[in-house]
């Protein structure tokens, strides 16, 4: 009978172990974006917009953080969201949508969805 010495099944087994915490490792990397629908009115809260902003979407209320300081978004005209490239329909953190400023463009990140009361709480306190 043919035996594997013990130092060769323990470096194959560690070598397993290693390619499977490299997939985990790429699959958490790569996790799909969560989106949230763009419906109705929309009102975007940009004062103090270099981190994030404010965002409701008909009757939904976000915060939109990004993944940089977004400098244009204090100084622009206009501002839009753009998903993939086009005019956004939905927003998707992890970089997929981007806040358009006519000067630039700014990641989002992350999306947090709050309450209507937080949401007029947090834009009083940002136009003051």
């Amino acid at each position: 009978m043919n035996m594997i010495p013990f130092q060769g099944l323990l470096a194959a087994t560690l070598l397993a172990c290693s390619l499977g915490l490299a997939a985990l490792a790429h699959a958490a990397e790569t996790a799909p974006a969560s989106c949230v629908p763009l419906t109705g009115e929309q009102q975007i809260v940009r004062a103090g917009a270099d981190k994030n902003v404010l965002l409701r979407s008909g009757a939904d209320h976000y915060i939109v953080h990004f993944r940089n300081s977004c400098q244009s978004a204090v100084l622009a005209t206009r501002i839009s969201f753009k998903t993939d490239g086009a005019e956004a329909t939905e927003l998707c953190d992890g970089g997929r949508s981007k806040l358009d400023t006519g000067r630039g463009s700014c990641e989002v990140s992350s999306i947090e969805p709050i309450d209507a009361e937080k949401f007029t709480r947090e834009a009083r306190r940002r136009t003051r």
